[in-house]
């Protein structure tokens, strides 16, 4: 089996202009990153924007995190919308975004309707995310979904023999009762597997719900957890950590942080 490592997630001082367009007027502000890698960048915003939306972003991003562009001064990327909430830092009120990477060519379907939703369907072969439109708005979830990549370990329990097929990989993404895993395991709906994150200290039976090919040629496999309910709050508490940490430190002093998977 290929192997399907959680990118390199980075804290690191930099700051970037976001543009937001397809309700009204197009705005934009210059915002602090709070966490970025390859294929997903994490920043506050004072103001909401719509999950499912793209938003355009100029900012330095580190060479060694660059999918094009390794020698320009800044990277152009546009970015999908996967969570958008409402916190509060310093007493005022924000908006903590997590948006995954698609690249720089602008989708036609943009170009003419700002407002056009789009959802994430696998990879492009330099790593960055695929796009598809969708005709609705993003309606929310019972239980919210992050685009984390998490490293974790799947047990497919086969009854009929008794024994076991064990599998490293990672989330695509993951919401309190169920996640997206990338598997190469001959696994079928009604199937069960043992889900464990050592990261987060969680394990759970899973029952697989369905399994589909995706556009770049890997397995999904979608889960639905059984006898445990993912923490999820422990994913949106580093994310606001990460942006508090982030808010704190002047400006111009780096620091870069080598952590977990990223969106």
């Amino acid at each position: 089996m290929e192997e399907h490592r959680a990118e390199p997630r980075q804290e690191a001082e930099l700051k970037s202009i976001v543009k937001v367009a397809g309700d009204g007027e197009p705005w934009k502000e210059i915002t602090r990153v709070t966490t970025v890698s390859r294929t997903g960048v994490g920043f506050t915003l004072t103001r909401p924007c719509k999950v499912g939306r793209l938003v355009t972003m100029v900012l330095p991003m580190p060479t060694e995190l660059r999918a094009y562009d390794h020698n320009a001064e800044l990277y152009p990327v546009m970015a999908l919308v996967q969570n958008c909430y409402k916190s509060f830092e310093t007493g005022e009120e924000c908006y903590h975004v997590g948006a995954a990477l698609i690249g720089k060519d602008i989708p036609d379907s943009f170009r003419i309707d700002p407002s056009q939703n789009f959802r994430i369907d696998g990879m492009h072969a330099n790593g960055l995310w695929k796009v598809v439109e969708v005709e609705s708005s993003f309606k929310a979830r019972k239980h919210q979904r992050y685009w984390e990549r998490l490293k974790i370990t799947l047990t497919l329990l086969k009854s009929e023999t008794k024994t076991t097929e064990k599998e490293a990989t990672v989330t695509l993404n993951i919401a309190a009762k169920g996640a997206s895993v990338v598997s190469e395991l001959d696994a079928h709906p009604g199937d069960k597997v043992k889900f464990t994150c050592k990261e987060l200290d969680f394990f759970s039976l899973a029952v697989v719900r369905n399994r589909k090919l995706s556009a770049d040629g890997h397995t999904t496999l979608h889960l639905e957890f059984i006898d445990a309910v993912f923490p999820t709050e422990k994913i949106k508490e580093e994310f606001e950590h990460r942006a508090r940490e982030a808010a704190a430190r002047p400006t111009g002093v780096p620091r870069i942080q080598r952590a977990g998977g990223a969106v």
